[in-house]
C-alpha cells in the first residue's frame, strides 16, 4: 500500500509502476494533505534517523541487504519497539491488548524477524 496526495506529476508512470508491482495507492483528501501527511511525515523522519542514517552505504553498494535489514527494521519497528505514547508497548503489544480481533498474521512477521536483524 501507498499513501499520495492528489498531484499530477509524473502521474501516468507512477500508476503503470504501481500496477505492475500491485501495489495498492491510497490517496491523501484533497486540501489538506498537512493533516494527512504528517503522520508519514514524522514515519518518515523516524526511519532516516533510526535506520537510513546507519545504513545508508548499502543504498550505493548492496541494495539487496539494504531491503533485507528494511524489512527486518519494519517487523522491530511494530512488533518490538516501544512508543511512549502506547505506554511504552510495541504497536503489537497494544494491538493484541486493546483490538484482540485485530488478526494481521503476526506469527509470521515475528519469524521474519528472528532470521533476518536489522542490526
Amino acid at each position: 500500500m501507498l499513501l499520495s496526495d492528489n498531484g499530477s506529476a509524473f502521474q501516468a508512470d507512477f500508476a503503470q509502476t504501481l500496477e505492475a508491482y500491485g501495489i495498492e495507492r491510497w490517496y491523501t483528501y484533497p486540501k489538506i494533505p498537512n493533516k494527512m501527511n504528517a503522520h508519514a511525515g514524522r514515519f518518515n523522519r523516524t526511519l532516516q534517523e533510526s535506520f537510513v542514517d546507519d545504513h545508508e552505504d548499502l543504498l550505493f553498494t548492496d541494495l539487496a541487504l539494504f531491503n533485507q535489514k528494511l524489512a527486518a527494521w519494519l517487523v522491530f519497528y511494530n512488533t518490538q519497539r516501544p512508543r511512549h505514547r502506547l505506554g511504552q508497548q510495541s504497536t503489537l503489544q497494544f494491538l493484541l491488548q486493546h483490538l484482540p480481533e485485530c488478526q494481521r498474521w503476526w506469527t509470521h512477521t515475528s519469524t521474519c524477524f528472528i532470521h533476518t536483524p536489522y542490526l
